[in-house]
C-alpha cells in the first residue's frame, strides 16, 4: 500500500478513525506486562545494568558538551569526542524511561524529567557533522561562515523527537506538566517547524539511503503521537509518505540495498515502527508492509549471512551483524516464510534505546517458538540470489562434512549510498573466516565524506579492493563509473556471471574491461571459483596490477599456487610476480583489524590480456 495510497486515502482514514479511540502502540501500553517483564529472569541482567546507569547519571549528572567540542567537527574533522559526551547526557531519556515503565521508584520519574529537561535546552539537536547538511558543496562553507546555519532535521533530531513523543504518550500523565509542555514545544519548534512550515527539501528527501527512512518514519511517527487534528496530520504524513517511496526506490526488486545489511537494519527498522504505528492510528485501514517489494527488501539480510556471525559487508559496513529479532518477528507476520535468523546474528544484548528496546522486549515474546521452528528447518544445499538492479551476486553453499562456503561480488556504479570503488570486488568466505575479504566501515570524520581524501584511504578506495590497478590507474568516483552485468545464470552445479568494467576507469587508453565469474558448487565436492579478466588497450599499457584482499596471510607454497588460509590460489607463475603487503586498519566503531594486499604484476604486458585465477577450497 505505501506505492499506492493516495492522499484521498489517508486523509480519510486518519479522519474516520478516532485518536482517542486507537491503542498506539498497544503492546507496551499494558502495565501488567511492563512489570511482568522487569520481574522476568532472563532480563534480569538488563534491569540491573539499567539500574547501575541510572544511579549513576543521578549521583553524577552529565554536562552538556562545550561549544569548543560543537566545533572540532568543522576544525579538525573529529567527531566522535563531541557525540561521545552528548550521547552521554542524553542517555537519560532511554534509561529513566524504560526503568519507569517497569518499576514507579519516584527516583525515576525525577531523573526522567530532568533528562528531558537537559535535552531541551541543547542549542540543537542535530549533530555537528549534519550541521547546514542542506548546503551543496557540504562541509565547505559552512563552518568558515560567521552566520550560523539555518536548523534542519537530521537522524539524531528525528530520532530524539520519535523517542521522546513515544515516551510522553506512554508516561507523560505522570510527569510534571512544565516537562510534557516544554518537551511539546521543542518537537513543534525544532522538528515540525523546520520541516513542514518550510517547502526547502531536506538533503536527505532527495536520496536513497538510510537517511530519508530514519528521518521521515521518525517525524512521522513524532506527528501520530502530538497532532490531534486529523485533518493536519494528513497533509503532514503524506510528506512522510513520498519520502519513504523514495527510499524504498532505492532497493531493486529482489530487495537488495547497496549500503548492505548493516544500514539496512538501521533504515528499514524505522520504516516498520512508522507503518505499524499508522496501521494503528487508521484502525488497520493503511498496512503500508503489505506489498511484494516490501516482502523482498524484508529478506534480504538472510542471503547476506556468512558464518560466525559474520555478513557480507560491501560499501561502509562492518563485517558483523547482529539483527533485531522483534524486527525480524513482527516482519514475519506480514511474510510468514521470513526465517528467523540463527542464534549467532540474533541482537540478544539489548540496547539501552527506548525504540530499539521496546520493539525488541514487545514484539520478540514469542521468540522461543520461532527458534524451535527455525531449527527444525532443513538446510538446503545452497541458498543464493542474484540481485539484478544492484548487481550484487551472493551464494552460500552446505559443503560435504559440514563445511559452509559463501561467494559475493558486487556491481554497481561508484556514488552509491556509502559507496566504496568497488566495481567487481568480490568476498570468499569459509567457516567463519572471510579468506577474500573487505576491509569494510572506515572511521567517520569529515575527511572521510570528502572524495579527494575517502577514495585515497584503503577502505574506500579501489586500491583497498579486489580489483586490478590498470595501467596505474584506480577506478573512478562518480555517477559515470559504473559496470554492466553482460550476463548471469544459475544451474545445479554452478553460478555465472560477467562483468563490463571499461567504464569503472580513468585509464585513457582503455578499450575494454571485463570480469568472469564461475562458482562452481556440487552438491558432491568442494567449491572452487573462477575469476577471468579480459582487457583490451589501444597501445600497450605500462603496468598491470591484479590486487586481491585478504584477511589470511597469503604463502606462496610453490610455483603458481598461493595458500590463503583454506583456499589455495592458482596462478599462471610466468605471467605474474607475487608481493604481499601487510595492511592494519581501525573501523568506525574501534575494532582493529589486520588485511593483506596480495599484489600480482603482470610480467610481460600487451594490448590484450587474458588472465585467469582459480580459487580452489580445501
Amino acid at each position: 500500500m505505501l506505492t499506492t495510497l493516495t492522499l484521498r486515502q489517508l486523509k480519510q482514514a486518519l479522519e474516520q478513525t478516532k485518536r482517542e479511540s486507537t491503542s498506539l502502540f498497544p503492546e507496551a501500553a499494558v502495565p501488567e506486562r511492563w512489570l511482568q517483564i522487569g520481574k522476568d529472569e532472563q532480563y534480569k541482567s538488563y534491569w540491573a545494568k539499567l539500574e547501575e546507569q541510572a544511579i549513576r547519571l543521578t549521583a553524577q549528572p552529565p554536562s552538556p558538551p562545550p561549544f569548543s567540542d560543537f566545533l572540532l567537527f568543522g576544525d579538525t574533522g573529529d567527531r566522535i569526542t563531541y557525540q561521545t559526551k552528548r550521547n552521554e547526557l542524553f542517555s537519560g531519556l532511554h534509561v529513566f524511561s524504560l526503568l519507569m515503565m517497569a518499576d514507579e521508584r519516584p527516583e525515576w520519574k525525577k531523573g526522567l524529567e530532568n533528562a528531558i529537561w537537559s535535552i531541551c535546552n541543547e542549542y540543537t539537536w542535530v549533530l555537528p557533522a549534519h550541521v547546514g547538511l542542506y548546503v551543496n558543496e557540504y562541509p565547505n562553507g559552512i563552518w568558515d561562515r560567521p552566520q550560523a546555519p539555518r536548523e534542519t532535521v537530521d537522524l539524531d533530531a528525528a530520532g530524539v523527537a520519535f523517542a521522546l513523543a513515544e515516551i510522553l504518550h506512554k508516561v507523560g500523565s505522570r510527569l510534571h506538566p512544565w516537562v510534557v509542555q516544554r518537551a511539546k514545544a521543542e518537537i513543534e519548534r525544532r522538528i515540525f517547524q523546520v520541516y513542514f512550515n518550510d517547502p526547502t527539501p531536506q538533503n536527505w528527501e532527495l536520496k536513497t539511503n538510510n537517511w530519508p527512512a530514519v528521518c521521515a518514519s521518525s517525524i512521522g511517527a513524532a506527528a501520530i503521537y502530538l497532532i490531534d487534528d486529523s485533518e493536519k496530520l494528513g497533509g503532514m504524513l503524506w510528506r512522510v509518505i513520498h519520502v519513504l517511496r523514495q527510499y524504498v526506490s532505492g532497493f531493486d526488486e529482489q530487495g537488495a540495498t547497496p549500503e548492505g545489511p548493516h544500514y539496512w537494519q538501521f533504515g528499514f527498522s524505522h520504516l516498520v515502527y512508522f507503518a505499524e504505528l499508522l496501521k494503528e492510528r487508521t484502525g488497520g485501514k493503511i498496512t503500508l508492509l503489505n506489498e511484494r517489494k516490501i516482502g523482498s527488501i524484508a529478506q534480504f539480510p538472510q542471503f547476506c549471512l556468512l558464518t560466525n556471525g559474520k555478513v557480507v559487508n560491501f560499501s561502509d559496513a562492518p563485517d558483523e551483524s547482529r539483527f533485531h529479532t522483534g524486527l525480524m518477528q513482527r516482519l514475519s507476520e506480514y511474510f510468514p516464510s521470513l526465517p528467523l535468523p540463527p542464534e549467532e546474528y540474533r541482537m540478544n544484548d539489548i540496547p539501552v534505546s527506548w525504540l530499539e528496546a521496546t520493539r525488541l522486549l514487545f514484539w520478540s515474546s514469542d521468540q522461543q517458538a520461532a527458534e524451535t521452528e527455525h531449527a527444525s528447518e532443513g538446510q538446503e544445499h545452497v541458498q543464493e540470489r542474484i540481485f539484478k538492479g544492484n548487481q550484487w551476486v551472493i551464494s552460500k553453499v552446505h559443503q560435504p562434512a559440514g563445511h559452509i562456503a559463501v561467494f559475493a561480488a558486487k556491481g554497481g556504479f561508484n556514488e552509491e549510498p556509502h559507496n566504496h570503488n568497488d566495481l567487481g570486488h568480490f568476498i570468499l568466505h569459509v567457516d567463519g573466516v572471510n579468506v577474500l575479504a573487505d576491509v569494510g566501515i572506515g572511521v567517520y570524520t569529515k575527511q572521510y565524506f570528502q572524495p579527494e581524501y575517502r577514495y585515497e584511504t584503503i577502505h574506500a578506495g579501489s586500491h583497498g579492493h579486489s580489483v586490478p590497478m590498470i595501467d596505474g590507474y584506480r577506478q573512478g568516483f562518480g555517477r559515470k563509473y559504473m559496470s554492466q552485468m553482460l550476463q548471469h545464470s544459475a544451474t545445479e552445479d554452478e553460478v555465472h556471471f560477467e562483468f563490463e568494467l571499461t567504464e569503472a576507469y580513468e585509464c585513457p587508453t582503455l578499450q575494454s574491461f571485463t570480469r568472469e565469474f564461475l562458482w562452481h558448487r556440487p552438491s558432491d565436492e568442494a567449491s572452487q571459483l573462477i575469476v577471468t579478466d579480459r582487457v583490451a588497450f589501444g597501445e600497450n599499457p605500462s603496468t598491470f596490477q591484479e590486487v586481491f584482499i585478504c584477511g589470511v596471510e597469503p604463502k606462496q607454497v610453490e610455483n603458481g599456487r598461493i595458500a590463503i588460509g583454506t583456499v589455495d590460489m592458482h596462478v599462471s607463475p610466468s605471467d605474474w610476480i607475487f608481493e604481499v603487503e601487510e595492511v592494519n586498519t581501525v573501523n568506525h566503531y574501534g575494532k582493529e583489524g589486520k588485511f593483506y594486499r596480495l599484489i600480482l604484476n603482470r610480467r610481460s604486458v600487451s594490448a590484450n590480456m587474458e588472465s585467469q585465477f582459480r580459487f580452489v577450497i580445501n
